[in-house]
């Protein structure tokens, strides 16, 4: 084959492509196209990486090459994080780093994300105001928001390598925008919806003036909920705190529940109900944009 000849073969899940993979390989090194200790395969998980070396080794056996078989042991066949580690380790001295690489532990992973956001200014806007983008500190975990939020750029940083080095394609871009718009569709004025969703409040609050708590306090979780969910309602109604908490908005979406007899409690069912079909034509449609937000 000459160095130059490049095969692409797109398939998604499923598809074939570790069958394929097995019988060009090992049809390449039966024909002395190439040797089996020079095989470089990739994948993205070690199961993979195994499995399609012992297809590969089953495929030369059933053909009667045991040697080659055997020399399989010493191709490159694995993740792409060992791959590259084990080039790192062959070529250390080449490179001028040390033989003996490590992977970070999560104290030093920690360290050079705050490093590198106190140093960018691409984070500026959310680090400015945490509370407001949905980050406080969560008592279950014992994680401040400011953890919370590195925890969020570690995992986009893994989701963003899952996928490679796209920035400058289009298409990938386009796809994004797309689907964002198919999960959030179009919502429509949100001075309407705040309107719709304070209409609401104030209507669940005329019918449950006092914080109902107290009356629930044998069942801590109900009582904790509603508790919450009475500060959460009135907070939403002073100055503007519905323009600027996204958290809150989120937080009213989920308003206790009680299977058992939900007209009792502050439930989202009752939100849901106030904010329903109203006699006013304009108001019905602000009201059953409120209702979607449950």
């Amino acid at each position: 084959m000459s160095p130059a000849e490049l095969i692409i073969i797109p398939a998604g899940a499923g598809s074939g492509k570790t069958y394929t993979i097995q019988k060009q390989l090992a049809r390449w090194v039966i024909e002395g196209r190439v040797a089996p200790e020079k095989i470089v395969a990739v994948t993205f998980t070690e199961s993979a990486a195994a499995e399609l070396q012992d297809r590969i080794r089953a495929e030369l056996v059933s053909q009667g090459r045991l040697e080659e078989a055997l020399r399989l042991e010493q191709a490159y066949i694995s993740t792409i994080h060992s791959f590259g580690l084990r080039l790192i380790t062959g070529f250390a001295f080449d490179a001028g780093i040390t033989p003996q690489p490590r992977k970070l532990n999560d104290d030093e992973q920690g360290i050079l994300i705050r490093l590198a956001l106190a140093t960018t200014q691409e984070a500026d806007e959310v680090m400015g105001n945490l509370s407001r983008h949905g980050y406080r500190y969560d008592f279950n975990t014992d994680t401040g928001p400011e953890e919370a939020f590195r925890d969020r750029i570690l995992l986009l940083m893994e989701k963003l390598r899952s996928i490679g080095r796209f920035e400058k394609d289009e298409t990938l871009v386009e796809h994004s925008f797309l689907r964002i718009g198919e999960l959030y569709e179009a919502l429509g004025d949100r001075d309407i919806q705040k309107q719709a969703l304070r209409r609401a409040i104030e209507d669940l609050l005329r019918a449950f003036p006092e914080d109902l708590s107290s009356r629930y306090a044998d069942v801590k979780s109900a009582s904790d909920e509603l508790r919450k969910n009475f500060r959460d309602m009135k907070r939403a109604l002073v100055g503007s705190s519905l323009d600027e908490d996204w958290k809150l908005w989120q937080d009213l979406r989920s308003l206790r529940v009680s299977n058992k007899n939900p007209g009792r409690l502050f439930t989202g069912r009752r939100l849901e109900a106030l904010a329903g079909p109203s006699e006013s034509p304009r108001l019905e449609q602000e009201n059953k944009t409120a209702a979607r937000l449950r």
